[in-house]
């Protein structure tokens, strides 16, 4: 498994959770499927697929995963349905449903499509590793690694990270090297 995207922590001092330790405390956010009326859930999934290990551990090395379930109700079909159950209660009051007689319409359709809407699954990985301090989220983008950390956090009660914080920017630093021609170390410019 390779992970694609990178968002860095810092693992502070504090972090002195062995797999066994981590595995115990990750219990306690076992994924669960959405309900009939849920839009979201959230929680840890065995990050290889082996039921009961929440903590994949080689060589002090931590690899969990957080699995995302979430519903797929397009405002455009509730807007589609909204349309005709409107349409049929102004023919039978005589008048066009005021704004609050259309939102309870629209929320109450929600209710009844939601059970019948399209799932979408994902996983994030989360790769630990105590002993050099860093903690890393497969994500492309901070809102997922923030659902992640969101989620560690309810686990663990704390969570000791830190954001890494460099000197320059890493678009700045590339930048840099593009217009001197040269890049440092083992990186070159072709």
């Amino acid at each position: 498994m390779w992970f694609r995207n990178l968002q860095i922590f810092r693992l502070t001092p504090d972090w002195a959770y062995s797999a066994d330790a981590l595995s115990d405390l990750l219990q306690k956010g076992l994924f669960q499927s959405c309900g009939a009326t849920q839009r979201m859930a959230r929680g840890w999934v065995p990050p290889r697929g082996n039921e009961g290990e929440l903590v994949f551990s080689v060589e002090r090395q931590q690899l969990i995963a957080l699995g995302v379930e979430q519903k797929l109700l397009p405002a455009s079909v509730v807007r589609q349905y909204a349309q005709v159950k409107l349409a049929e209660i102004e023919v039978a009051q005589g008048y066009k449903p005021g704004r609050k007689q259309t939102r309870e319409v629209i929320d109450q359709l929600e209710m009844e499509l939601l059970p019948r809407a399209f799932v979408k699954r994902g996983q994030t990985y989360v790769w630990i590793d105590p002993v050099n301090r860093w903690l890393l989220v497969d994500a492309s983008s901070s809102v997922r690694a923030d659902e992640v950390m969101e989620q560690l956090k309810l686990s663990l009660g704390e969570l000791p990270v830190t954001l890494i914080k460099t000197q320059l920017a890493p678009a700045s630093a590339m930048t840099q090297w593009l217009a001197a021609g040269n890049a440092p170390g083992s990186f070159s410019v072709d």
